[in-house]
């Protein structure tokens, strides 16, 4: 079979009813690189229903040269009810690295379901700057005490990556 059959039988697998069979070339869809095929993956994390293709869905994006629209819809994808989905979004949106940030606080601002707050504040502790721990700062003040834990570990991840925070908060201490 040529690369094209091959995509085009994976295409069309994808439909299948079998669900581990669906999923099996969702995954293997990762390997062929064409507009189509990001599309059709984007689509199945937007539309389909099944948590698994979804995650699967996404998985098989992270492979792939970040770009604005994948990371939009992957962004959405934090709002999910679904742990697993959200899960596995942070961990692909870690590939954006510092240019999420305004997204992060973006989202975080606009009346984000609590479930998906925990997610927020993580992957603003990994990605995060100096200027994001301001912002996180901020979070204090309205952020739920269940959420509490993860945002103090956002703020530390910050500061252990950018020590010369952590050195001038001892100098701080010892001045008082």
């Amino acid at each position: 079979m040529s690369e094209e059959e091959i995509v085009k039988y994976l295409l069309d697998s994808l439909d299948d009813d079998r669900k581990d069979f669906s999923i099996f070339a969702i995954r293997q869809l990762k390997h062929y690189h064409s507009s189509k095929i990001i599309e059709t993956l984007l689509e199945i994390v937007e539309r389909d229903g099944d948590i698994d293709k979804t995650i699967a869905a996404l998985g098989s994006l992270q492979k792939r040269k970040p770009n604005f629209y994948a990371k939009n819809i992957i962004l959405k994808q934090l709002l999910s009810p679904e742990e697993e989905v959200r899960t596995e979004a942070a961990h692909i949106l870690l590939e954006y690295d510092e240019s999420i940030i305004p997204d992060l606080e973006k989202i975080y601002c606009n009346d984000t379901p609590n479930y998906a707050i925990d997610k927020i504040v993580w992957l603003l502790g990994k990605v995060g700057n100096p200027d994001t721990l301001e912002t996180l700062n901020d979070y204090e003040e309205t952020i739920q005490e269940k959420n509490r834990s993860t945002l103090e570990d956002a703020i530390e991840n910050i500061k252990r990556k950018y020590t010369k925070l952590m050195f001038k908060e001892i100098e701080k201490k010892d001045e008082d």
